[in-house]
């Protein structure tokens, strides 16, 4: 009997204490007093590189967008074997030197006195010539970037508007500033591949493979150029792609009137210089050619060039009837207020439309 007694009692104890072990961790489990985070804090920069790592990623996933970036970076190429067979004009038994010997005698005698240029005042030689190739290379490479921005397009605002995601965004600590700060970047990041980056490339590379290191040098003043001009357009064009992305929540929608903002404008240029000349600054494509040729001041190059090299003013004549608006003189003010009204329009679009419900 008393061993009976005995058996029921351990068996109780070891009840007792299994249910108090249970209980012990259904209150680990379910804790709900506070505990001092120990992990590694992320700033609100991380939350914001998120943001802009998933639409860039988003953005190379589109096949043509990949052929864009390529296409813009074979355009860099083109822009080191330039700047490359400049170089070699300095080496007198050179590749570059040998072939020219089989042009006609015009361009020959252009040759050597573009050479001599270089070789008795290369400060004013190098940076003209290098200023005047940076200034169509941003040129032709801002004209891909549009591209690339129409391609981009359902992968910034308007997606996000469609599904809903900006109340996700701001479940998760993301204001409204810092959102948008996300999506600028992603349009950095995407105009640092189709033409930022080539450019400093091109640069680097020109100079690092010609002849002389003072090419470095002489050319920073070509390089300040480009980037103050790619900056400033990029920042504009950001702002203005955002408005657009957030008029619609349908991709086709953003993109067609992207591309519309775009060819529209160029169409008011040719009206405006027959009508009314305030039109075509509602081109940004126009007002960004102002800003261009205020920073890069071709027309001074251009008329330098002629002084130095002999027959080279016949050149530039003919080259003056056909690019007459790229030796015409600047008009950055008014391009600025165009913009200005612009930018200011898009950034009302942006305000009213990107907002948690």
């Amino acid at each position: 009997m008393d061993a009976m007694r005995e058996n029921v009692f351990r068996k109780s104890s070891l009840a007792i204490r299994w249910g108090e072990a249970q209980k012990g961790e259904d209150r680990m489990k379910h804790d709900t007093s506070y505990q001092h985070w120990e992990g590694a804090h992320l700033g609100i920069w991380r939350r914001r590189a998120v943001i802009a790592a998933n639409g860039l990623r988003s953005c190379l996933q589109v096949k043509w967008m990949r052929y864009l970036i390529t296409l813009c970076w074979a355009g860099c190429l083109v822009q080191v074997t330039l700047l490359f067979c400049l170089g070699q004009l300095l080496i007198a038994d050179s590749v570059v030197v040998q072939w020219l010997g089989n042009l006609n005698p015009q361009l020959q005698a252009i040759a050597r006195a573009l050479v001599g240029w270089l070789e008795q005042h290369p400060e004013i030689s190098v940076r003209t010539t290098y200023n005047l190739l940076f200034y169509f290379f941003s040129a032709n490479l801002l004209t891909f970037t549009l591209i690339a921005i129409a391609l981009a397009m359902p992968h910034l605002i308007t997606r996000d508007l469609s599904s809903n995601a900006i109340i996700v965004y701001s479940s998760k600590a993301i204001g409204r500033f810092d959102y948008l700060l996300g999506k600028v970047m992603t349009l950095y990041g995407l105009m640092t591949l189709t033409w930022l980056g080539p450019v400093c490339v091109a640069w680097f590379l020109g100079n690092l493979l010609s002849t002389n290191w003072h090419f470095f040098w002489h050319s920073r003043v070509a390089l300040g150029h480009a980037l103050v001009y790619a900056l400033c357009s990029m920042t504009i064009l950001s702002v203005l792609a955002l408005g657009i992305s957030a008029i619609s929540v349908r991709a086709k929608a953003t993109v067609s009137i992207w591309i519309a903002f775009w060819v529209l404008g160029n169409a008011l240029v040719p009206i405006g210089l027959h009508t009314k000349p305030w039109l075509k600054f509602f081109s940004f494509s126009f007002d960004l050619e102002q800003i261009s040729l205020a920073i890069f001041r071709l027309k001074n190059d251009f008329d330098l060039a002629t002084t130095n090299i002999p027959f080279f003013g016949d050149m530039l004549r003919g080259l003056r009837r056909q690019a007459n608006s790229v030796l015409q003189t600047p008009e950055p003010g008014a391009a600025i207020w165009g913009l200005a009204v612009m930018l200011a329009l898009a950034a009302l679009i942006v305000w009213r439309k990107v907002k948690p419900e």
